[in-house]
């Protein structure tokens, strides 16, 4: 990464706002910092994370045609990508002389070999439909395996890491070689590990059952399993893990469960994609919860000795990321990763800026 991006230092402020579109967000925010729209002060460049980018395997451009197939991936996302897409024209419009820039969730997880992203299915759906696996949070996956390396002081080229970025959204990734082998995200966001309102992987009989004898439809359940679902279906508390603790400590039986749960989906993908990698370097965590949680990930590292990750209990309790909490006799590291998309979306910016000249 460019001295320009490690140099990037991360503000963050909270406002009560009453918006009503992605327009006034914009404005907003470009007036907050004092954002020339036009002219020799004006951004010669904007980043936009675009949560799926399906066939895309890079950074690009935005272009009508691009904006058409991000358009048409909106059904498989559509959580993520038609606010992103409208966010984005708002910035089209309020900031005309820059180059726009999309990034892609999904492009870090464009180096995974058929195996795994190839799902056991009609070989219609697989080749005329295009329903693969595809990953998301790539943004953060990069970031977390390039900034392990440098605190290992070792080439990311020479390293087997396995990446948990639990936040609302969570997903693991087995990195190896500086690349994305396996992802427990899929098709869409919603597959994989248990998450704050999204279900996380069920049973697709599941959602057969309920549509053929419980008289739901695929709207209804759609939305259950991206908004009602997760942390706080199971728990009826909160899709915030701090709030489920709270509960939790109070003797709260479901949300006991939901982090028993939650922690049990978390350690098996572990195991899962170490195994993929034929072993383990490092274990990565980040994002809000794997970031800030340390009894979360003292519970997840628990029984994980085997794979020669030794957890320090004092380094896990007082550590702030970045931060290294493995025990001496540790074969791998455990790693506390600050979750930066802003510095990977920086360097996107750059690479294509610099590709176009």
């Amino acid at each position: 990464m460019e001295s320009t991006t490690r140099d990037v230092v991360a503000h963050a402020s909270v406002d009560l706002v009453g918006f009503r579109s992605q327009d006034d967000a914009v404005r907003h925010v470009l007036d907050e910092l004092g954002v020339a729209r036009t002219g020799s002060d004006s951004p010669k460049a904007v980043g936009h994370r675009i949560v799926h980018g399906g066939e895309f395997r890079k950074s690009v451009r935005m272009s009508s045609a691009v904006r058409s197939r991000i358009s048409a991936l909106a059904e498989l996302a559509p959580l993520h990508n038609p606010p992103g897409l409208q966010t984005l024209a708002a910035a089209e419009e309020h900031l005309p002389e820059a180059v726009h820039v999309a990034i892609f969730d999904t492009a870090f997880h464009a180096t995974l070999p058929p195996a795994a992203y190839t799902y056991p299915l009609p070989a219609t759906w697989t080749h005329e439909w295009r329903i693969r696996r595809y990953g998301f949070h790539g943004l953060s996956h990069w970031y977390s395996a390039t900034r392990a390396a440098a605190m290992l002081g070792r080439s990311l080229r020479q390293l087997r890491i396995v990446i948990c970025h639990l936040g609302n959204g969570c997903s693991a990734s087995a990195v190896m070689n500086g690349e994305s082998i396996d992802t427990t995200m899929g098709f869409t966001p919603l597959d994989g590990l248990m998450m704050g309102t999204r279900s996380g992987s069920v049973d697709p009989g599941i959602l057969i059952h309920v549509q053929q004898h419980r008289g739901l439809t695929a709207s209804q359940v759609e939305h259950a399993l991206n908004h009602d679902a997760g942390l706080l279906g199971v728990s009826g508390v909160s899709s915030d893990m701090r709030e489920v603790q709270a509960a939790a400590r109070g003797g709260h039986e479901r949300a006991i469960l939901a982090i028993d749960v939650y922690v049990h989906r978390v350690r098996q993908a572990i195991g899962a994609l170490s195994a993929t990698l034929g072993g383990i370097d490092a274990l990565v965590f980040t994002a809000g919860v794997g970031e800030n949680d340390a009894t979360i990930r003292a519970a997840v590292c628990r029984n994980l000795e085997w794979l020669g990750l030794s957890l320090d209990p004092v380094a896990n309790l007082g550590c702030r990321p970045d931060a290294d909490i493995t025990l001496p006799s540790g074969r791998a590291r455990i790693l506390v990763v600050a979750a930066r998309e802003d510095l990977a979306m920086l360097s996107e910016v750059e690479h294509v800026i610099k590709g176009s000249n």
